[in-house]
């Protein structure tokens, strides 16, 4: 019997949106299931810059989304990398490796909206708000999935079902899924806000013994600020004055940028690694934060969700069964290098930087100024960080 579509994906944020519109440009029917209400089209409530890599802007530009997101998108085309108390620094430039940049700064709400409203527009896609994921049961040649609105329960067929619900994603509790989690026991704080002596198309990551603090252009005056602190102080500087929260961000970063004012909202969110030990289940596939949760030091979560998509879609192309055993196994086995690779990188530096041992700073104050004066280091670094670095690891496995 014909299912009732082909893929049922579960999530509509950043990385769900994107996989239903990348499904659909295969010709896929798609059914979205999202908890939360419809976005208002004006709604500007999320703070957070998120850092879209090379590779990233490639998928959007593939799937003809990258003309609206590039009108509200910052070229960073320098990456200053320092830590508080060291002359060891490192500064990352695009030009070093042919890029124009090394990546681009976008409102986490204008992307969200973009997606968002260019998955509603698509005629292959319909969308459930307000709907939870109850269950879901396989068969030989399709899945049931069970969802639930306003008290009233539906059964929905399909041949493949995604899960990109988040860090705790019902989908892959359901299917029995165990992760690997370490908690690093603190939070990060995210605020827009405007410095005097702004340098548009540089970013700053500077490394402090509390954890790194990034300061991320935004265009003209304005960047958004991501500080990492010990749970117990981000929960007591959420609710700090303005002006006080300025002055840690100065005590902490320095005057390289003038001074902070104008800060925005502050939002904070727990810093965990979460690794699930499996990425597939009979017609369920793992993808974004309910695959992958990683540090934000390197600016790599997002960029990592977009490349499951990616390699989903290149196992998907040319199968009848975009859910069969086959299929999962070959996505699987295609993201396992760079899932790693990125965990272990951004988990690396988050330890040794917060690392009172002796040998462990020397170590890291060597590595910072090796990638500093060491050009083949400085450009592994920035392929690692543009994605490139992950296109020949990421190819299929049919």
């Amino acid at each position: 019997m014909q299912p009732d579509c082909d893929c049922v994906v579960v999530g509509a944020g950043l990385v769900g949106s994107f996989a239903a519109l990348a499904l659909a440009a295969q010709g896929l029917r798609v059914s979205v299931i999202e908890q939360r209400a419809p976005i208002d089209a004006n709604a500007v409530n999320d703070p957070r810059g998120l850092v879209l890599s090379a590779v990233s802007r490639r998928l959007f530009e593939r799937y003809h989304l990258w003309a609206p997101l590039e009108a509200a998108s910052n070229p960073i085309t320098t990456v200053r990398i320092s830590e508080r108390g060291s002359f060891g620094s490192a500064e990352l430039c695009a030009a070093e490796i042919g890029l124009d940049a090394l990546g681009w700064a976008c409102p986490a709400d204008h992307l969200l909206r973009t997606l968002t409203f260019a998955m509603l527009d698509h005629a292959g896609i319909s969308v459930h708000w307000q709907t939870r994921f109850v269950s879901a049961q396989a068969e030989a040649d399709q899945i049931l999935i069970t969802s639930e609105s306003h008290a009233t329960k539906t059964n929905t067929s399909a041949k493949l079902l995604v899960a990109a619900d988040g860090l705790d994603s019902a989908v892959r509790a359901h299917c029995g899924i165990a992760v690997d989690q370490f908690d690093y026991g603190q939070r990060a704080l995210v605020a827009n806000l405007s410095v005097s002596r702004p340098q548009s198309a540089t970013a700053f990551e500077h490394f402090t013994r509390r954890g790194p603090l990034a300061l991320i252009p935004l265009g003209g005056a304005r960047y958004v600020s991501v500080q990492c602190l010990d749970t117990a102080c981000a929960n007591a500087a959420q609710h700090d004055e303005p002006d006080v929260y300025a002055a840690m961000l100065t005590r902490r970063f320095g005057t390289r940028l003038g001074t902070f004012t104008d800060l925005g909202p502050r939002y904070s969110y727990a810093l965990t690694r979460q690794r699930a030990q499996t990425l597939y289940a009979p017609r369920t596939v793992v993808i974004g934060n309910a695959a992958n949760a990683v540090h934000p030091n390197a600016a790599q979560g997002l960029n990592l969700g977009l490349r499951d998509v990616a390699a989903l879609i290149d196992c998907c192309t040319g199968q009848t069964d975009p859910g069969k055993a086959a299929v999962l196994s070959a996505y699987s086995a295609a993201r396992r290098a760079d899932h790693v690779r990125v965990s272990t990188f951004t988990d690396v530096l988050a330890q040794a930087f917060r690392s009172p041992l002796a040998a462990v700073t020397g170590l890291r104050r060597m590595a910072l100024t090796a990638a500093g004066y060491v050009a083949p280091l400085r450009r592994r670094v920035m392929l690692e960080a543009s994605g490139l670095a992950t296109l020949a690891h990421d190819a299929p496995r049919r």
